[in-house]
């Protein structure tokens, strides 16, 4: 028999909870007792549950909730053994609310501090332009909103440059990508940042109730549109935008107005002009012929005037009618640039798969694979010879 040191034994007990215990392997659910900070900067307390009670130990900038006495918690750690006093404890890494309500409490506290923070103030929020053309799309790349967004921009709109910077949408690891992805598209010349997925349970949105990302949201130099979820669902990165969209199809359909709203738009405003001048036009007609029909020679002398008032209003009229219609062309030339039809006459393509859908990424390409180019005068049928990817 071996005869050991107690600080030995406790090195091979902690050894074996090493190896056999990995922190990333399991996680403890509880209910939070004796909650306490010890010299503002270690917390400890008791997780307990009907049969049994843990010792919790954690540094306080590892503790990312609100964590009080009562709530229920559910702790990632490593079990040991502190060598100086003898005592068996969690060494916690992470803790997350456990339960709808535990984790709503813990959202209601974090979202009265950021809002005594101003994070939420309706006085910081910006306007989004009403014509943007480049557009930062932050979302997961394999979600039907993402999906939804490019379709209904086309359709509404079409013409745009969207940059999609893809992120994990749910998980520990979302938070720090969208964090990323904002901070990325700050760097680019974009007229908008727009962040969206579908619905989900309170604990599939988490991500968009994280800190460090509605502070990146309201940090964003760009005007931020950010939808998640169904209409009752409000993320706390949503309140920290400058615009919220109750959907990602409400999101797209805030983005860009309706082809055919501006168009119905600038006829009805050319021809309030039209109608407006012919008004005028025929009001000093009808002071000249009340002019001239007065009898002698000082209704000839008004009649003079009156002739060359009227030349000077017709050479007027007429460079105002010029600058209308040069006016109505430049709109109708951006019109046309818009189009996607001129776009493709510009040298542009698309791409679509033997299903008629159409390709956006090379991840949806393989060697071999059919694909239809459609150009501004016809369509060809190619076939993939080589695939390169290229970091967005």
């Amino acid at each position: 028999m071996k005869t050991l040191q107690v600080s030995e034994f406790i090195e091979i007990v902690n050894g074996v909870l090493r190896e056999t215990l990995s922190g990333e392997s399991f996680s403890i659910e509880g209910e939070v007792s004796g909650y306490r900070v010890s010299q503002g900067q270690w917390v400890s307390f008791d997780l307990k549950d009907e049969k049994g009670l843990l010792n919790i130990f954690l540094p306080i900038w590892n503790l990312h909730v609100l964590v009080e006495d009562g709530m229920r918690v559910r702790i990632f750690g490593m079990p040991r053994i502190y060598p100086k006093y003898g005592k068996f404890s969690i060494s916690a890494e992470r803790i997350e609310p456990a339960g709808e309500g535990a984790i709503k409490k813990a959202l209601a506290a974090l979202h009265v501090r950021l809002e005594k923070e101003g994070i939420f103030d309706s006085d910081r929020k910006r306007p989004l332009p009403r014509f943007p053309t480049r557009i930062a799309l932050v979302a997961s790349r394999e979600s039907a909103a993402y999906g939804d967004v490019i379709r209904i921009l086309s359709e509404r709109w079409g013409g745009l440059e969207i940059d999609l910077y893809h992120v994990l949408v749910q998980g520990e690891r979302a938070p720090a990508e969208i964090v990323d992805a904002i901070s990325q598209a700050q760097d680019g010349e974009y007229d908008v940042l727009v962040m969206t997925r579908g619905g989900g349970s309170l604990e599939d949105l988490m991500a968009f109730n994280d800190e460090s990302v509605a502070r990146a949201v309201r940090g964003s130099r760009i005007p931020t549109l950010v939808a998640i979820g169904h209409e009752r669902d409000i993320t706390l990165a949503e309140e920290a935008a400058d615009v919220r969209g109750s959907t990602p199809t409400d999101c797209a359909r805030r983005l860009v107005p309706d082809r055919k709203d501006v168009l119905y738009e600038l006829a009805t405003a050319i021809n309030t002009v039209e109608a407006d001048f012919f008004a005028q036009l025929e009001e000093q007609h009808a002071l000249i012929d009340r002019a001239i029909t007065w009898p002698g020679l000082w209704i000839a002398e008004r009649r003079v005037h009156s002739e060359a008032a009227a030349d000077r209003i017709t050479t007027a009229a007429s460079s105002w009618i010029r600058g209308l219609n040069d006016r109505l062309q430049t709109h109708l030339r951006l019109l046309t640039s818009l189009d996607p039809n001129a776009v493709l006459a510009r040298g542009y393509a698309i791409l679509k798969d033997d299903a008629g859908r159409g390709v956006t990424s090379v991840g949806r390409l393989q060697n071999g694979q059919n694909v239809c180019v459609v150009l501004c005068d016809g369509e060809a049928e190619l076939i993939v010879d080589r695939i390169e990817k290229r970091s967005i």
